[in-house]
């Protein structure tokens, strides 16, 4: 409304200036008692309209201003504006995400057809070291880098630091309980009024369990945030899932008396039944359950908005890898050393091999149960980075030496019979790669299994996919051909030779062009031939501001989506599925020294987006967000990347601290569990 008055003001004051002036005097008479007004000459008046003129289209354009920022705005506040166009309220949502013009989306750089939504269903640490927390992608040994996990976990005070998912679940059970034992069983009133009394709310696993839960379903807005991915043009998410699920709805920890509306606490022997899973090769070690019908919702809404949805198993018991991304660090992994059947002992369950297929049987079943859900799902990923580390961390110069390798060898009757299957018919044709003998065939081995399970089901007929992932740490340098030229894990076709062999060995050709994808992760931030960092060589190969040399490294280093496409099809033939489900534009694995200005950050967006292209390889961007990520935002959450380049109106943020919040004396705990 104002807006409107000024442009009629602003009409009318521009008109003064067509105004007969001739008798200007007769339509001022005096009433002053003999003092006559000053009687404005026509310069006068121009001058005075021209300023009063200027000063309302100021105005004016800043009302303008206004009103396209509140378009632009995805506050919820905006919620009376968007409802103007009632009859289609999703169809413009790009208008009020993207900040630039109409001409917005041939404005947006090149952008991955997937992204990763990373962290919410297989916790990472890296990924909740708040903003002063932030130092190495992979934590070291001795560092426990995350402090929250918010809105409910959001420092010291409301819970631990910890290093992996069942690190965290413990540790806040144990906080919880520290806490009861603290305030013993006086009723004390807290933040909100609840009662702190243990025995009128949930025991320590329940809180535990419904923390976790709060931040499951707070973390991502599924229609909002699909609907964003869409009209960016991303048409896949892969979801790292971990092994252990559930058929109960944390919801209803905590529910009502039929007869007095009084509240029922869940007792956390039930709880622990019901809500986490017990790890068979650790006694004391639990993990928190995935709700099924949680995944189902967020499947509709994939389906709905039209991404195809990848379910990748991240974890498996006892850890499947090394490292914080296991589940059970700082535990050592013992996947391979005690639950592998049959390579280790046919008297045991096969833990591995049977959760798999009760995984691949539930996708099965929601083709009739859910089939909207069942449409949401594009493919599954059996195990991320099988053995992750396995080659270094083998007991040996130069890593360490202090630790058996994680990884043992097949026995060799075994090896010797699956070496046969696997290089059968070679010998007449030199050109192809044998696959050597190591302790990589365990998971090679594993993982053939994974794909004659998904094989049997019904889901390569239903259109569904299985995208096999694996790392080329798995393999000790020692085991691999030999190359012509040296060159770091990026460019090196040696790992990739011998990829393509198994994979060769293992798939249909008519398999490999329709269901079967084979995955290769691949990070710049590692390695000496690719990296960049702040202060040059010889931490990276090329200083952030040395424009020159970082061109021409990262135009090299782009290649490998060429190089791997090339080396697979020597091995396969033409026509295979690639994919490359993990990248990112970090320059360095510390965030210390990678290049964050902004001109590095889009060099490395583009030039690998395009060469994956050109090469026909599947990406997927690690990770869409992770707004308690502090310093590694930048490099790593595509959707603050896409902030700094001013595509999205809003960082990557939540607004929630994590872990740099000092509570001051006397401030109220949160007792509303």
């Amino acid at each position: 409304c104002c807006c409107k008055k000024l442009q009629t003001m602003a009409y009318q004051s521009i008109s003064v200036d067509n105004h007969d002036d001739d008798n200007e005097a007769g339509r001022h008479p005096n009433n002053n008692g003999g003092h006559r007004l000053p009687i404005p000459t026509n310069q006068h008046r121009l001058k005075m309209s021209i300023g009063y003129s200027v000063i309302v289209v100021l105005v004016l354009i800043t009302c303008d201003w206004a009103r396209l920022r509140l378009l632009s705005n995805n506050d919820t506040s905006s919620s009376a504006v968007v409802q103007e166009d009632e009859t289609s309220p999703d169809s413009s949502l790009i208008e009020s995400i993207i900040t630039s013009s109409s001409e917005s989306t041939k404005n947006l750089p090149p952008l991955p057809t997937g992204v990763n939504i990373a962290s919410w269903l297989s916790l990472e640490d890296w990924l909740f070291v708040g903003t002063k927390g932030a130092v190495e992608v992979a934590s070291p040994d001795d560092a426990t880098a995350a402090a929250c996990l918010p809105p409910l976990h959001l420092d010291s005070s409301t819970g631990p630091r910890w290093n992996s998912e069942t690190d965290l679940l413990a540790g806040l059970a144990d906080h919880y309980r520290t806490l009861e034992e603290e305030e013993g069983d006086e009723e004390g009133k807290t933040l909100g009024g609840y009662p702190n009394d243990k025995k009128q709310s949930l025991g320590e696993w329940g809180k535990a369990i419904k923390a976790i839960h709060a931040f499951r379903s707070s973390y991502f807005d599924f229609d909002r945030e699909l609907q964003i991915m869409s009209d960016l043009g991303i048409k896949y998410v892969r979801v790292p899932v971990s092994w252990c699920w559930t058929d109960h709805d944390p919801s209803k920890l905590v529910t009502k008396n039929d007869d007095d509306d009084s509240l029922v606490y869940m007792k956390d022997e039930d709880v622990m039944e019901m809500y986490t899973c017990k790890d068979p090769f650790y006694d004391d070690v639990r993990w928190p359950a995935i709700p099924r019908n949680f995944v189902q919702m967020f499947l509709r809404s994939c389906a709905k908005h039209g991404i195809g949805a990848t379910l990748d198993i991240h974890t498996y018991p006892g850890g499947s890898s090394i490292g914080t991304f296991s589940g059970v660090w700082p535990r050592y992994s013992r996947f391979w050393t005690h639950g592998d059947v049959p390579a280790t002992d046919n008297t045991k369950p096969d833990v591995g091999r049977a959760l798999l297929k009760d995984f691949i049987g539930w996708i099965e079943s929601l083709a009739v149960d859910d089939p909207v859900a069942f449409q949401g799902v594009r493919a599954i990923g059996p195990m991320n980075e099988p053995a992750h580390l396995a080659g270094l961390y083998n007991g040996k110069e130069p890593i360490r030496t202090d630790r058996e390798t994680f990884l043992p060898p097949l026995p060799p009757d075994m090896a010797q019979k699956y070496l046969s299957e696997l290089n059968e018919g070679l010998d007449s044709q030199p050109l192809l790669t044998q696959v050597p003998d190591g302790h990589h065939l365990r998971v090679f081995l594993w993982l053939r299994d994974a794909i004659d399970v998904f094989r049997q089901s019904k889901l390569p007929s239903l259109g569904k996919e299985i995208h096999v992932n694996v790392h080329e740490s798995v393999f000790p340098a020692d085991v691999l051909p030999k190359q012509e030229h040296k060159s770091d894990y990026g460019l090196n076709t040696a790992s990739m030779q011998v990829f393509g062999a198994w994979w060769r060995a293992s798939t249909t050709t008519e398999e490999r062009s329709k269901w079967a994808v084979l995955d290769i992760h691949h990070y710049m931030a590692w390695g000496d031939e690719c990296t960049g960092a702040v202060e040059g060589f010889p931490t990276g190969r090329y200083a952030c501001s040395d424009k020159e040399t970082k061109a021409q490294v990262l135009g090299k280093c782009a290649t490998w989506s060429q190089v791997y496409r090339s080396a697979l099809e020597k091995e396969c033939g033409e026509g295979l599925r690639l994919a490359s489900a993990e990248f990112s534009a970090s320059t360095h694995h510390s965030v210390r020294h990678a290049c964050n200005d902004l001109p590095t950050l889009e060099m490395m967006l583009e030039s690998q987006v395009n060469a994956a292209k050109n090469a026909d390889v599947e990406l997927f961007w690690w990770s869409y967000k992770m707004p308690y990520g502090g310093a590694f935002r930048s490099a790593w959450s595509l959707k603050h990347l896409l902030y700094l380049m001013g595509v999205l109106p809003q960082p990557d943020e939540e607004g929630f601290h994590c872990g740099d919040h000092i509570p001051p004396l006397g401030e109220p705990r949160d007792g509303s569990m």
